[in-house]
């Protein structure tokens, strides 16, 4: 029972840690992207980020004082207190792992160390050089995304499809279930997208703006980005199909 709970959470950590890396690429390229970004787009950004902990409650909104909510968000990024950024996940992803060491191959733990360690030891001699940029945040995350993506790899091409691989799938499809409904529901709620910028914010957040430019090319009609997004059963990304795999799982 205890290795089915850690690869369980192994599943939900390692996910949790993409979404985070995604979240703040997507935030830092926003902020400092060619065009100002609209009011609904830095609401929406602003409400992800404080409801996944990239930044403290009392942050001020992106809106408010952009410069403010982007250093906090750097900040919080080889953070293990307060803010659980990419840091923390990471950190809970390496302890869930080393709990269940004997089911992963050697490759697979030493992806996982790896990316722990080099984002920490990053982390800390940038804040020691001083305020680092968005560039260097970005560097850092772009390198933290490919060590995942590795990592990912591991458990779909290289575990073997017993109990406890189920459990890690469920875990990380239950993850990846309530951060995309949740943040679908919130770019409605702020109208982010209906603008131009929200809407290819929310097409990039769920990792699907090749698939979403191929079948609708420029297209910014919302009944397109709720097929690809919510119905199609084709893409990974979208919630029916993560729901689909899920009751699959279970």
């Amino acid at each position: 029972s205890r290795a089915a709970e850690n690869l369980f959470w192994l599943g939900r950590y390692t996910e949790r840690t993409e979404n985070a890396i995604r979240l703040a690429r997507l935030t830092l390229e926003c902020l400092n992207g060619e065009d100002p970004s609209s009011l609904p787009l830095l609401a929406w950004l602003s409400k992800m980020a404080v409801a996944n902990t990239l930044v403290l409650p009392g942050v001020p909104s992106a809106a408010q004082a952009r410069h403010v909510f982007e250093r906090s968000l750097i900040s919080s990024l080889g953070s293990t207190e307060g803010a659980t950024s990419v840091g923390y996940c990471l950190r809970a992803l390496k302890m869930a792992g080393s709990t269940v060491r004997e089911r992963l191959s050697q490759e697979h733990w030493r992806v996982i160390v790896r990316a722990e360690e080099e984002l920490f030891a990053c982390c800390a001699d940038l804040a020691r050089s001083g305020d680092y940029s968005s560039l260097d945040a970005l560097q850092v995350l772009k390198n933290t995304s490919d060590h995942m993506a590795a990592i990912t790899g591991a458990q779909t091409d290289r575990m073997i499809r017993d109990d406890g691989w189920r459990l890690l799938s469920i875990g990380r499809h239950i993850e990846r279930l309530g951060f995309l409904a949740s943040a679908l529901a919130r770019g409605l709620e702020t109208g982010s997208v209906h603008t131009d910028g929200g809407f290819e914010a929310m097409v990039e957040l769920f990792d699907s703006t090749i698939t979403f430019h191929a079948q609708y090319q420029q297209s910014r009609d919302l009944a397109a980005l709720i097929d690809l997004l919510v119905l199609d059963r084709d893409n990974p990304r979208s919630l029916a199909w993560v729901a689909h795999t899920v009751r699959g799982r279970l």
